[in-house]
């Protein structure tokens, strides 16, 4: 009987520890390595909506940072950033750069609203690859019109169309 209530409560104790995990969690910005580890644990534990909102807190704090060394004409590092990171909570983190948590309260509703609308989409700021949007781009290109200017058909480079051959003009 003692060894099935030990079991018990290890096993409830693993689940809450599972449960408040993300929130326990601290960036470790003593090294380069140390903060890497850190936010790989962030990665690991957030879900996808939490994930997406603290990556892009993180990339509003390094901007801010760079901001700021600008107006007083000095250089932002990465140790710099590091140094402002070290010991920070999640909760921290998304109230940094706007204390009141209304803009990482939005950003979870986003991500939330983009999970449903898309749940195939990888989980942090998603953007096509470089191959699809160059394909995009030049179908995109083939398909458009010719560009108009005050009543002359014209070319993207400005050469008059010939109307009668509806080709353009040699230059």
């Amino acid at each position: 009987m003692l060894k099935l209530t030990v079991a018990v409560l290890a096993i409830a104790l693993v689940g809450t520890a599972g449960a408040a995990g993300w929130r326990d969690l601290k960036i470790d910005g003593s090294s380069e390595a140390a903060f890497q580890q850190s936010l790989a644990a962030f990665a690991e534990e957030l879900t996808r909506e939490r994930n997406q909102v603290f990556t892009a807190a993180l990339m509003d704090i390094w901007l801010k940072g760079t901001n700021d060394a600008k107006a007083d004409q000095r250089e932002y590092t990465v140790s710099d950033y590091h140094s402002q990171l070290d010991g920070l909570s999640y909760d921290q983190v998304v109230t940094f750069t706007d204390p009141s948590g209304e803009t990482a309260k939005q950003r979870y509703e986003d991500a939330k609203r983009s999970k449903i609308a898309n749940p195939a989409q990888p989980a942090v700021l998603a953007t096509p690859r470089q191959s699809s949007r160059t394909v995009a781009a030049h179908n995109e290109l083939d398909q458009g019109e010719l560009m108009k200017t005050r009543g002359n058909v014209v070319t993207h480079d400005g050469r008059p169309i010939n109307q009668d051959e509806n080709r353009a003009q040699p230059k």
